[in-house]
């Protein structure tokens, strides 16, 4: 028992190192004004020569919607030095699996949905081998294996629910996870 503890935190501890370096560093939220119209390229606006540019220092908001519960999540960073000095069609190609929303050169506001459960989740399904496991969002856009159920594979169980566990199923905690594998 004592092992499969010190594994675990040592998995947490890699997962979390892995995500503090290859994520920008985050900001904390701050109110930004409103930019003139004059200061802000709309999205459907053509670009040109004269086009606003994203400035050094720029803030970037990120909001991630996630279809399989319906949560947000939004950080925001300053923009990487690639995109200062980029219009829109050039950050839009930088961040080409976001939409853009709003182009100004302090400010850019993008979307995105992804087709997961968002971090504040757990989910239960199974691994690539067919084991059940417990998985948490904990990228933002892939999820990480928190816990396996020994014995127990997808083989175990009805095709309908079988099914459902390869989307998988959201639940607050892990308790909750566990509670519903022990009564199918």
């Amino acid at each position: 028992m004592r092992k499969t503890r010190i594994f675990l935190l040592a998995a947490a501890l890699m997962a979390a190192a892995v995500l503090l370096t290859t994520m920008p560093r985050a900001q904390a939220p701050e109110e930004t004004p409103r930019l003139a119209r004059a200061e802000t390229l709309a999205p459907d606006a053509p670009a040109d020569s004269t086009a606003v540019r994203a400035a050094a220092g720029c803030a970037v908001t990120q909001t991630m919607q996630f279809s399989r519960c319906g949560h947000s999540v939004t950080r925001r960073v300053q923009a990487p030095e690639r995109v200062v000095g980029a219009d829109f069609a050039a950050a839009q190609m930088y961040y080409d699996v976001w939409t853009i929303t709003s182009f100004g050169a302090d400010s850019i506001a993008m979307s995105r949905e992804i087709d997961l459960f968002c971090p504040m989740h757990r989910v239960l399904g199974c691994s690539e081998a067919g084991e059940i496991v417990v998985s948490r969002n904990v990228y933002g856009d892939g999820m990480a294996i928190e816990k396996t159920y020994p014995g127990v594979t997808l083989s175990d169980f009805d095709p309908d629910t079988q099914e459902a566990l390869r989307l998988g199923l959201g639940f607050d905690t892990t308790a909750e996870a566990d509670a519903w594998v022990a009564a199918h």
